[in-house]
């Protein structure tokens, strides 16, 4: 892949886990976040769109130096976190469709725990370290995190629901009776945002059915008035499919998901440990053909 029009100042989106950062979840690599900033510097505008919420996400939006908008839950959160110019848009699952879903016999019974998120507030049914740590609730700054029944305490919409089952065999059962709620969320179960240990593999997320990366993408592209066709973007799993498939120039990471990779223009020659993105941006962005 080669970019045309050198010239151009381009908007470049970048997925977290899996990406940009290492594999551990906590660092961004020392070649990714120089090429950033030297792309920052030329003119050009990079955009953070991950499935992490905004307490996870923050702190790296801040060690790159962005101002730009921030997108969470893959696209069901967009906002300015810096300058709050942007009136934030929050893509939801009404409370009567997610009070609905976690009443459901048919799927309450097969619940060990219940995650329920909104853009700035998190319940959890049960205290569990693995949830806490692997959806970033302790990472709280401005958010409200509770450990609470959420059958009589949540209230409002929410923008990401995790279902823990406590068998992986219920997962087929559990699937169905969510059939009924498919006019209204999408469904991911396994790994959506990233390595997950074999902790986490009875796991159901639900979000907004319109929410998808590809969906963000465009209402970047407009709102920096770029040609979506001369957008850059980087992503590993499943979840950025749509914005890779969208963008003109979409790239798959060394170690991403291999049905991604298929529909990618372009794979980084490197992975996300070894500066993957930096590595293959200061390629394109300097005219190399990679």
């Amino acid at each position: 892949m080669q970019l045309q029009h050198l010239s151009k100042k381009r908007l470049i989106l970048v997925d977290l886990d899996g990406t940009v950062l290492a594999e551990n979840g906590e660092e961004i690599h020392p070649k990714t976040k120089e090429v950033l900033n030297k792309a920052m510097k030329d003119g050009h505008e990079v955009c953070i769109i991950t499935g992490r919420p905004h307490r996870a996400s923050i702190r790296f939006y801040k060690e790159l130096g962005l101002t730009t908008l921030l997108t969470n839950f893959d696209g069901a959160h967009i906002h300015d976190p810096l300058k709050r110019r942007f009136k934030r848009i929050v893509l939801p699952i009404s409370e009567e469709i997610v009070l609905q879903i976690i009443n459901n016999p048919a799927i309450k019974n097969k619940c060990s725990n219940i995650l329920i998120e909104s853009y700035n507030k998190a319940i959890v049914q049960h205290k569990d370290e693995f949830v806490e740590k692997f959806f970033h609730l302790d990472d709280v700054e401005d958010d409200d995190y509770f450990i609470s029944d959420p059958y009589n305490n949540w209230e409002g919409p929410a923008t990401n629901v995790v279902l823990f089952l406590k068998n992986d065999m219920d997962k087929d059962n559990v699937l169905r009776a969510l059939e009924k709620f498919k006019h209204t969320v999408k469904i991911q179960s396994g790994n959506a945002y990233g390595n997950l240990t074999k902790q986490s593999t009875a796991m159901i997320t639900l979000t907004n059915k319109i929410v998808n990366k590809g969906f963000v993408s465009e209402i970047l592209a407009q709102y920096y008035n770029k040609d979506i066709r001369d957008v850059i973007a980087f992503g590993d799993q499943m979840n950025d499919y749509e914005m890779i498939q969208k963008v003109g120039y979409g790239v798959a990471m060394k170690n991403g998901n291999s049905e991604l990779k298929n529909i990618a223009d372009g794979i980084t020659i490197l992975s996300n440990n070894e500066g993957g993105v930096g590595d293959y941006l200061e390629k394109l962005l300097n005219g190399l053909e990679v």
